[in-house]
């Protein structure tokens, strides 16, 4: 019936289409006739949704005033100390008096001729275009004009759902007849010049200037300025530092142009053919740390001006309209968190340079170091001119200087091999640290990186493989499934056949006995927890993390328990904060108040609850399992910092060492830190150094370290209802007899409460020094995801070893 139903549709519309092309041969010019006046009313219909704002609101005649001399906007720490500023970016500072004629008409000749005759749109550009690119096929160039790439140039363009091109296109045209309603054509050509990119990350005319030849705008020569308007054409293509036949056959082609429009004389052109002569300048990055939270607060402010509209109806601009930003970044925690970030980072390159390894590539470190020289430009040069193995190896092996990044300081010179030059190129160690509020969401700390001059990736912001700082989320909702912290489980190396013999391990190899649930979260076995995953199930934990704050797709797979996830370092934070501040989700943020240029209250945060993440009982229950992975397990290196506060937290390291994590808790505050390579064939030599508890944990402790000495704490402890859990956290027999073991020990209670009177901690040494003081297998270390699968898994069909 519905097949008969469908042929007859097929059929009719079959009908009506042979009917419409028989009318159409009948009546063509008709037919044409009705073809234009369709397109015409679908064009001017195009023209008036976006006038209207469909795509998004035209910027109003009285906000393009303002990009002239736009004001700052600054931004404000919570005691409303200025700690940084939003201005129009992508914008140097060249006023009118730089922009000298020669360059002016260089642009003009070659990018809009009939500049001066036009109001913003060259009508004759969009004919000669519709004539030769669309009907003829010949590349005839583009249509725009120097206002309307000021437009482009000002706002951008957006990726639309249908379309892109021709309604970005038409934006421009209104937006470059407002502008040219408001400013004259020196103006309008200044704004071009400053907002333009050269390439190379480089905005506007006095930046270009300088880096390419050493000069203010008003100091270039003729050729100068043809080489810097030729170079708009395609940047990259046309850089001259890389590609100087290119730029100067580009500025050949500019000169000729301002020559057919007479703004230069036959003897001048011949004169401005020498060879293309630069003084290029290395750019000098400025160190900051704080420029990651500026940009975390910019992307935070854009979602709120989203939908909170001036009453003009622009959009709210960081960049021009002068607001005051009142932030809740902490400036002490803040000084804390950057010092010990930048401290840890400098003391882990000295031990990677030396100690790194490249385990997942065959031959290991030197197979890729061999590799990467093979790929070295100076040494195919020097293979292809004929020298001697002898003599690239001599080349390879010595030193002379080289750029390299300083922490703090930027590009300084140093006395390296080639060698060393691409070893520290790859070896480099990135981290990031943020302290949250762990009542109300305020982002009291926050390190993107470790120089935002050297990297603009925020390592908070960034998803990374969290290894075992997912644990607790697991084992949170095995207690709310009805597992018990006292219960046992065995501690046996499982294949699960049927998914490519898929075996959790443990990261000392080590199996036999059972652990009870909290003695497992406290070393971080792998085994166990996987046993607490499938129990649990993968979707009541995935709803589990959801509750907690973590907004990631994750995968449903069994692995996820240990640390297989890629979920940023600000959602495992908040995941936490509900577990420090006794059950309750909340949403971090950056901005306190919004005020305007009058200090009128356009916006106030209030933080609001979330909603409970589970039982308080059940996050009693964590807290006491996570205060024993600080006291007991692999987080026991932070006891060496004398904390005067009982601090819980979690480590994590993933596979190879690549990601080193620890979060650390307090009833008020989380901290939380990572610490990992972003050329993932490079990793630290051993567990030793690159586990969660030898990177990313002093950072945290040292943060908690500098608010213990605050006279008004702001720190307190965490109170439990009792002092232990009733069972031994490991036991050598099976988990059947642990458990009958446990109902009647009445000894190990006695033990730890002896133990703790004669404060014997001299028997378990404590680094807190990364570079001297590490003791390998003295201190529990974090169990690392290995060979973990990213299908679900049949827990029927297992065998034990």
């Amino acid at each position: 019936m519905i097949i008969e139903g469908v042929k007859s549709v097929l059929a009719q519309t079959w009908s009506r289409f042979r009917r419409f092309i028989v009318y159409v041969r009948q009546h063509p010019f008709k037919s044409l006739l009705f073809a234009a006046i369709a397109g015409f009313c679908s064009l001017f219909l195009l023209f008036l949704v976006i006038y209207l704002g469909a795509f998004g609101k035209l910027p109003s005649k009285a906000y393009l005033k303002t990009l002239k001399n736009p004001v700052t906007s600054t931004i404000y720490a919570s005691n409303k100390e200025p700690i940084g500023y939003y201005y129009l970016q992508n914008r140097s500072n060249a006023d009118s008096s730089q922009i000298k004629p020669a360059l002016m008409q260089a642009l003009v000749a070659t990018e809009d001729s009939r500049f001066y005759e036009h109001r913003g749109i060259d009508y004759k550009s969009y004919a000669r275009v519709l004539i030769k690119s669309i009907i003829l096929q010949q590349n005839a160039g583009g249509g725009s004009t120097i206002t309307q790439q000021v437009a482009k140039n000002l706002f951008g363009r957006e990726q639309q759902f249908f379309l892109s091109t021709p309604i970005n296109k038409i934006r421009e045209i209104f937006i470059a007849r407002r502008l040219e309603s408001i400013y004259d054509k020196e103006d309008i050509i200044l704004l071009y010049f400053n907002t333009v990119s050269f390439g190379e990350n480089i905005y506007g005319i006095e930046k270009a200037a300088f880096r390419f030849f050493n000069k203010a705008p008003e100091q270039l020569t003729l050729p100068e300025s043809a080489t810097l308007v030729g170079l708009l054409k395609a940047p990259s293509y046309y850089n001259p530092r890389n590609f100087p036949e290119r730029a100067e056959q580009r500025r050949n082609v500019v000169l000729s142009q301002m020559l057919k429009y007479d703004y230069i004389t036959p003897e001048t052109f011949e004169e401005s053919q020498a060879p293309l002569k630069l003084d290029y300048q290395t750019p000098k990055k400025v160190s900051s740390f704080s420029a990651y939270f500026k940009d975390y607060v910019a992307a935070e402010f854009a979602l709120w001006a989203e939908d909170n509209p001036a009453p003009d109806g622009h959009t709210y601009d960081l960049e021009a309209d002068g607001l005051n930003i009142y932030t809740t970044l902490n400036t002490n925690i803040q000084k804390y968190a950057e010092a010990a970030l930048h401290r840890q980072a400098d003391n882990l390159q000295k031990l990677m340079d030396t100690y790194w390894a490249a385990a997942t590539t065959e031959g290991g470190r030197e197979a890729l170091l061999q590799k990467l020289m093979d790929q070295n430009r100076e040494l195919q040069q020097m293979r292809q001119g004929g020298r001697t193995e002898a003599e690239i190896a001599a080349f390879v092996k010595e030193k002379r200087k080289r750029k390299y990044w300083v922490i703090g300081k930027g590009y300084e010179e140093q006395m390296q091999s080639l060698e060393d030059s691409i070893a520290k190129s790859i070896n480099r160690l990135h981290a990031g640290v943020i302290a949250l509020s762990s009542n109300s969401g305020r982002i009291m700390g926050y390190v993107g990186g470790i120089d935002y001059g050297f990297s603009q990736i925020d390592n908070v912001v960034t998803p990374r493989q969290v290894g075992s700082t997912f644990k607790p989320i697991t084992y949170l909702a095995a207690l709310q499934a009805g597992e018990d912290p006292c219960n046992y489980y065995d501690n046996n190396l499982i294949t699960y056949s049927k998914y490519e013999d898929w075996r959790p391990r443990n990261s000392n190899n080590k199996y036999g006995g059972s652990y009870a649930m909290h003695g497992a979260l406290a070393n971080s076995i792998n085994t166990v927890s996987v046993t607490l995953q499938l129990r649990t199930g993968t979707d009541k934990v995935l709803d589990q993390a959801k509750k907690m704050g973590i907004e990631s797709e994750l995968p449903n797979v069994p692995s996820i328990v240990l640390g297989t996830a890629d979920i940023s370092l600000l959602e495992m934070v908040t995941a936490y904060a509900s577990i420090s501040n006794g059950g309750n989700r909340i949403k971090p943020y950056a901005i306190d108040r919004i005020e305007d240029e009058q200090g009128n209250v356009l916006f106030e945060a209030k933080p609001r609850y979330e909603g409970s993440v589970a039982s308080s009982e059940n996050i009693k229950a964590l807290q006491k399992m996570m205060d024993g992975v600080i006291r007991d397990g692999t987080g026991s290196r932070l006891l060496g910092y004398e904390i005067p506060f009982n601090i819980i937290g979690k480590t994590g390291t993933t596979q190879n060492n690549n990601d080193g994590w620890f979060i650390g808790c307090s009833p008020e505050l989380v901290v939380g830190s990572w610490v990992g390579t972003f050329d993932k064939r490079v990793q630290f030599s051993s567990t030793s150094m690159g586990s969660g508890a030898n990177t990313a944990l002093p950072i945290v402790a040292s943060i908690f370290k500098n608010l213990s000495y605050w006279k008004r704490p702001l720190l307190t402890n965490f109170v439990y209802d009792f002092d232990y859990f009733p069972c031994r956290p490991f036991v050598e027999s099976n988990a059947t007899e642990a458990f009958e073991l446990a109902q009647s020990d009445s000894t190990y209670l006695q033990e730890l409460r002896i133990k703790d009177t004669l404060a014997i901690l001299k028997d378990k040494p404590i680094a807190i020094d990364s570079v001297q003081g590490i003791f390998p297998g003295e201190i529990p270390l974090d169990s690392i995801s290995k060979d973990s699968l990213t299908i679900d898994i049949d827990i029927s069909k297992t065998n034990v070893d």
